[in-house]
């Protein structure tokens, strides 16, 4: 031994002497005095080695003590003086030597317990059921290089032994070299290559080539059953001919054993890479399905909304595949590309930090339908406040300067749309609209600038303010009338919170058009005879939980209505539009009357209003329509309100 590598490291030394003897089994007094001469010409190198000169036996027990305690040696007990110590690593490397040399004679059977000697101790085999085993190996667990696994085939097959040092790959291959050594004999040959294309008439030419290719080509064995998903069948059927045939033997032969052995190794690694394609395209599926979920309504979704998506059948997307493949699922579309080009997903931040993604292609769309909700609410709201202000002869600084005007309109989108208000100041707009090719675009910027919010939201202030003069009584027009009447209604207007705790009209207008929906329903079911437990109340309820799933806070169900069927509706005519509507309204109303005896109490879900909804939106007559993601929306909207209105009993 080299000074460089002089040790007092027992298991070290334990294994040094453990290879000279060619045996995993020492005597432990034979090794006491390999130490102790060994300590004896090298006490000057290591000075460790002083413990174990003259009587070693006490300090050598305690290290192998500890040995035995981390499962590295096995100590027999001290019988008629003699003691044996057996080196598990010493042990496993034989049975790992033994797969190197079948690799290269083919013939060498496998290992299996009936090789164990005697003198061995057992518990040093782990036994585990064969198939569980091997899967564990493919999934890359039980890589010990200190563990010698027993594998159970069942049916009276001698357990495999099979150290974990050895790659499950090697495993594989021996067993595929062994097969394919079985079937270049020639009587073998065409007797199982007959088997097989009975089995499949009409396929004999694909039979005829798996096989063909299997015998001939070995070395490509492996990659073929991991890759090749077409032929798992033929796999499996190759197999289960060669099984049936063996099992039929009375007294098998090291080489029958073998065999089966090979056959249970390929059919167990034939039913995992089976597996993992079936969750690789499971996987590829639920993928796609959530890509169709990004561009269906409303196109903009939060972290949790995308963790919540469901497949068709109302189960869980994240599960079909987990969190660390959606996420980098979700970084790989918002990387960008080449160049300055934007990522196919998009992210944009409301002013409390909460994020939400959007398709790039996708952005212009929603900014124009929520451009088209946004106006109606505040010009609506403003024609109202601006009504009560004059009647109160009050003049707010939005009715005359323009610029105040713009400041109002700002501060009522960023409330009564946030969504569109922080997508509207999203850096990635810009590059977006210029990109924009869609018939009908709308001009968000001009020299760099987004336009003003009166020209966005097509919302005039002089027109407002004359609609709201129009409203006024006559009298209003009177001077000398018009300015006592001012002059008592500013006395009162003093003493009276105008606003009534509201910052915007947009917010007032929302809350108002929310109050007045709960009170329809409340009276729809005050009004039930059939009481708290009734059918048709049950039914309400659950439209009304549905409802909040769907509808935004910041929206109301008409308004997402009309909302998406200015999406859908491409009619440019306003009789066709409206007789395009009132057809569909027709079609659903006819398909919700003959649906609901179907409908129990506790059934009104939103999986199951989207069920009807895609039964619907696939029917021949609504296969014209252009914009099926937002007819599809409109539809589940349109039967939650139908369900939601649905008349006392």
């Amino acid at each position: 031994m080299a000074e460089s590598e002089v040790t007092s490291n027992i298991f070290t030394l334990l294994k040094g002497f453990s290879s000279k003897q060619r045996s995993a089994v020492i005597d432990f007094s034979e090794f006491a005095d390999y130490v102790r001469s060994y300590a004896q010409h090298h006490i000057n190198e290591n000075a460790g080695l002083q413990a174990y000169l003259g009587s070693t036996d006490e300090a050598l027990e305690g290290e192998l003590k500890k040995l035995s305690n981390s499962r590295q040696v096995v100590l027999t007990s001290k019988t008629q003086g003699t003691q044996t110590i057996f080196v598990i690593q010493s042990f496993i490397e034989q049975y790992a030597d033994r797969y190197k040399d079948i690799d290269v004679n083919i013939s060498i059977p496998f290992p299996n317990m009936n090789d164990i000697p005697k003198n061995v101790p057992t518990n040093i085999v782990t036994k585990m059921q064969g198939g569980e085993q091997i899967m564990n190996f493919l999934d890359g667990k039980d890589t010990s290089e200190r563990k010698l696994f027993a594998l159970d085939f069942g049916k009276g097959t001698p357990d495999l032994l099979f150290p974990s040092s050895v790659s499950v790959n090697m495993l594989i291959k021996l067993a595929l070299k062994k097969l394919q050594d079985l079937l270049r004999k020639e009587e073998s040959h065409d007797y199982f290559l007959k088997k097989l294309t009975n089995a499949n008439p009409g396929k004999e030419l694909t039979i005829k080539n798996f096989f063909q290719l299997f015998v001939a080509r070995p070395e490509e064995a492996l990659d073929a059953l991991k890759l090749n998903g077409d032929n798992f069948y033929s796999w499996s059927q190759m197999c289960y001919f060669i099984r049936q045939d063996y099992n039929k033997l009375k007294d098998l032969t090291t080489e029958d054993i073998n065999i089966l052995q090979s056959i249970f190794i390929i059919e167990t690694t034939t039913a995992y890479f089976k597996a993992k394609a079936a969750e690789k395209i499971a996987k590829e599926s639920a993928f796609k399905e959530f890509d169709q979920k990004l561009a269906s309504p409303p196109y903009y979704f939060s972290k949790d909304d995308i963790d919540g998506m469901k497949d068709s059948h109302g189960k869980l997307l994240l599960g079909q595949y987990n969190k660390e493949e959606l996420n980098e699922h979700i970084r790989e579309m918002h990387t960008p590309g080449s160049g300055d080009s934007l990522p196919p997903l998009l992210l944009f931040k409301l002013y409390d930090g909460s994020g939400f993604f959007i398709l790039k292609e996708k952005v212009m769309a929603v900014v124009l339908r929520l451009c088209n909700d946004a106006r109606s609410v505040i010009r609506e709201g403003l024609s109202k406040e601006w009504y009560l202000a004059l009647k109160r002869f009050e003049t707010l600084p939005e009715m005359k300067d323009q610029l105040a005007f713009e400041g109002c309109l700002e501060r009522e989108l960023a409330a009564a749309d946030p969504i569109l208000y922080a997508i509207l100041h999203a850096h990635f707009l810009p590059v977006v609209a210029f990109e924009d090719s869609t018939p009908g675009r709308i001009t968000l910027f001009r020299n760099g600038d987004l336009v003003s919010y009166s020209e966005l939201l097509l919302i005039s202030r002089p027109e407002i303010y004359a609609n709201a003069k129009m409203k006024l009584p006559f009298y209003y027009t009177i001077p000398g009338l018009s300015w006592l009447i001012s002059f008592f209604k500013k006395a009162r207007a003093d003493k009276k919170n105008k606003k009534k705790g509201y910052e915007t009209v947009a917010e007032k207008i929302l809350t108002e058009d929310k109050e007045k929906s709960e009170a329809k329903l409340h009276n729809l079911n005050a009004n039930d005879k059939g009481g708290v437990l009734s059918r048709a109340k049950a039914i309400r309820t659950e439209a009304s939980e549905v409802e909040s799933q769907i509808v935004p806070a910041t929206s109301t169900l008409d308004r997402e209505l009309e909302g998406y069927l200015s999406e859908w509706n491409d009619r440019l005519d306003k009789n066709a539009y409206e007789n395009l509507r009132e057809d569909i309204n027709s079609l659903i109303r006819d398909y919700v009357r003959k649906t609901l005896r179907t409908f129990k109490n506790d059934n009104v879900s939103l999986e199951r209003i989207q069920s009807l909804a895609k039964s619907l939106e696939e029917t021949p007559a609504l296969m014209k329509i252009k914009n099926h993601p937002a007819l599809r929306r409109y539809i589940e909207l349109y039967i939650v309100k139908l369900l939601k209105n649905l008349p006392s009993n």
